[in-house]
């Protein structure tokens, strides 16, 4: 048996009785999407049923997980046009930094301070996945149509000028 001289050293913690999140510097999305992938995205069902429960969120558990249940749907179901390894990282990040959320939602001691940068990585994530699909579909895409384009009328000359 081993015996301390010195009892355990306590550590401060400011814990959480209650939040007020309304207190709290929660950020929210700033990207939009834009031209095609909007167009895309409105028909995306899982993906406005994220951004719905986003705007109903309520930091309780049961919430958290059904933003989980909204990225596993949008992983399980991606449209065509969204469907790349840079889109799919960018909503498995997501998942990830919901997981976190969710995890730390249900410690016992917690501070404002870590609610606020746990959530804010979340909106920080879907940012970054929006800013990707907007990548995806209106940049990247056009500029291999036009590449497609102009392969093609290489390789017809009665198209050529």
């Amino acid at each position: 048996m081993i015996v301390s001289c010195k009892p355990a050293p306590v550590q401060e913690i400011e814990a959480v009785e209650s939040v007020d999140y309304a207190a709290m510097n929660l950020q929210q999305t700033k990207m939009n999407l834009t031209d095609n992938a909007q167009k895309i995205a409105l028909e995306w069902t899982a993906i406005q049923d994220l951004f719905t429960a986003l705007e109903n969120y309520d930091h309780s558990i049961a919430a958290t997980i059904k933003l989980l249940d909204h990225v596993d749907v949008m992983l399980e179901d991606t449209p065509q046009a969204f469907q790349g390894q840079s889109i799919i990282s960018r909503i498995k990040v997501l998942k990830t930094r919901i997981h976190i959320y969710q995890s730390y939602l249900g410690y016992r001691i917690k501070t404002n301070k870590n609610l606020e940068n746990k959530y804010n990585a979340i909106i920080k994530a879907l940012d970054d996945l929006i800013l990707q699909m907007n990548l995806k579909v209106n940049e990247d895409d056009g500029i291999n149509k036009k590449l497609l384009e102009d392969l093609k009328a290489d390789l017809d000359p009665e198209v050529q000028e």
